[in-house]
């Protein structure tokens, strides 16, 4: 269930993936017609998606990925979640934790931790950089890795942009991990969330929009490391290359370092909006499973 709540935070940053929004106008016509002919342009509803994303709205991502039939079975398994029985001990670390990142010295403390760690890291990081950058090249060149060849093009295109950004950005930077924490800190105080009663007593859009706080503050980080995922919502560029009454081929292109990145996706119109063919996040099934669990 965790899992599955965190990805829906999660698949907002997916900017080039099988999305879908909220809205579709309605038009009269006959009912075999009236499905394919109401429902929205599949690349309005992907720009749309990413305007939800440029501001920051966790709670109409959500929404905006999933057929509303999915996202009710979504908030009746957050609220079995949220109404199960809390311990002590769970309450105790919950507010211990709250209380480190809020004190008034919540990141000079942190830096006391981390910074031992950021040392210790610094004579490693080249090693893991090299790592990583033959690890993508491997991913673009060999027909073993699980990538499709679109996503191996796109990887392609995006590649020397990355090499270029890790090579020439200071990720243990005391003073960007300073401003990273201030941030996140400041985002966390600014839920007024102190105990776990609290978050709780929420319900899945009102802990989305809590979180919607924090992952701004991510994307102001992500910002400070040379990574403007702002600017590439805003790049967003979407094609409709294919569309019948209930399926449609769009390519999408973002713009990452300075490059242009495409992917093409295959969507299938469900309740009326356009969704990815293969996001598809079954909660029913997952309660299913939790009951089956608990029976073992």
């Amino acid at each position: 269930m965790k899992r599955k709540l965190l990805l829906l935070a999660l698949l907002a940053a997916g900017l080039i993936g099988p999305v879908s929004v909220l809205t579709a106008k309605e038009v009269a016509a006959s009912p075999v017609h009236a499905a394919s002919l109401s429902a929205p342009d599949p690349a309005d509803e992907i720009k749309q998606l990413a305007k939800l994303f440029r501001a920051g709205d966790l709670a109409g991502l959500a929404q905006g990925l999933m057929p509303r039939s999915k996202w009710q079975a979504a908030r009746v398994a957050f609220e079995k979640q949220r109404n199960q029985p809390t311990s002590e001990a769970e309450r105790a670390r919950f507010a211990e934790k709250m209380r480190e990142l809020t004190a008034p010295d919540a990141v000079d403390q942190l830096m006391l931790k981390l910074e031992p760690e950021m040392a210790e890291a610094r004579t490693q990081m080249p090693g893991m950089l090299m790592m990583a950058m033959g690890a993508m090249q491997v991913a673009v060149s060999s027909p073993e890795t699980q990538l499709t060849e679109a996503q191996r093009e796109a990887l392609r295109s995006a590649l020397p942009g990355i090499q270029r950004w890790a090579s020439t950005t200071d990720f243990l930077s005391p003073e960007s991990m300073r401003r990273t924490l201030t941030l996140f800190t400041d985002a966390v105080r600014r839920t007024n969330i102190t105990d776990i009663d609290q978050l709780k007593a929420l319900p899945l859009e009102g802990a989305l929009e809590l979180a919607s706080q924090v992952f701004v503050a991510a994307k102001d980080a992500a910002r400070g490391y040379g990574l403007d995922l702002d600017a590439m919502a805003d790049s967003l560029k979407v094609d409709v290359l294919e569309r019948s009454q209930d399926t449609a081929k769009v390519r999408t292109t973002i713009t990452v370092f300075g490059a242009p990145v495409s992917v093409e996706h295959e969507l299938v119109l469900q309740e009326g909006h356009w969704y990815g063919k293969h996001a598809h996040m079954d909660f029913d099934d997952e309660a299913d499973r939790d009951k089956a669990d608990r029976r073992s």
